[in-house]
């Protein structure tokens, strides 16, 4: 199951994502990012590992896509929305405990990268719409009688979802 959630996310972003090597960057967050969804919605939790090497992957596509089209403003851009998604939830974590973790923070270097390569209305875009999927999943809990307003839900497969929606969406639109 894991490996064929992985093999359609990845194609996906192949399919839509251009220039190739932010396709790679896409594919390489894609592999990177069933396993930790996994991880996260059954443990709460996201593995410096894997937070790691996604971020690591991501990091070394972009800066080859940037280095291969001169595409150093996207590389710049990628950079900032990396700390500024970093940033918000390293906010949030020590605003109020609990609502973020770490793993979030580091998850969102990964993330934020990736969605400002295609501009800051795709990176709002990844960002918005990781809260609004896991405010609609937490209320769905909620309707359902299968968590109470007490209960935690793991952020890291909506940040996921958010961004790879938003990067789809993107790609698909000939953005980037």
């Amino acid at each position: 199951m894991t490996a064929a959630a992985m093999a359609v996310l990845a194609g996906a972003g192949a399919a839509v994502v251009r220039p190739y090597l932010v396709a790679c960057a896409a594919c390489w967050l894609a592999v990177c990012a069933v396993p930790l969804a996994a991880i996260d919605g059954a443990a709460h939790r996201l593995p410096d590992a894997l937070t790691g090497a996604a971020f690591a992957g991501t990091t070394v596509f972009l800066l080859a896509a940037a280095g291969f089209d001169d595409r150093w403003i996207d590389l710049a851009r990628s950079a900032a929305g990396a700390a500024a998604v970093a940033g918000l939830f390293a906010l949030l974590a020590l605003a109020r405990p609990g609502s973020a973790g770490l793993g979030d923070v580091k998850l969102g270097l990964s993330v934020g990268a990736l969605a400002a390569w295609f501009g800051w209305g795709t990176l709002a875009l990844a960002v918005i719409a990781g809260f609004v999927f896991a405010a609609v999943y937490g209320l769905w809990l909620l309707a359902s009688g299968r968590a109470s307003i007490r209960s935690s839900i793991a952020f890291g497969p909506f940040l996921l979802a958010g961004g790879f929606a938003a990067v789809l969406l993107a790609g698909a639109m000939g953005i980037g």
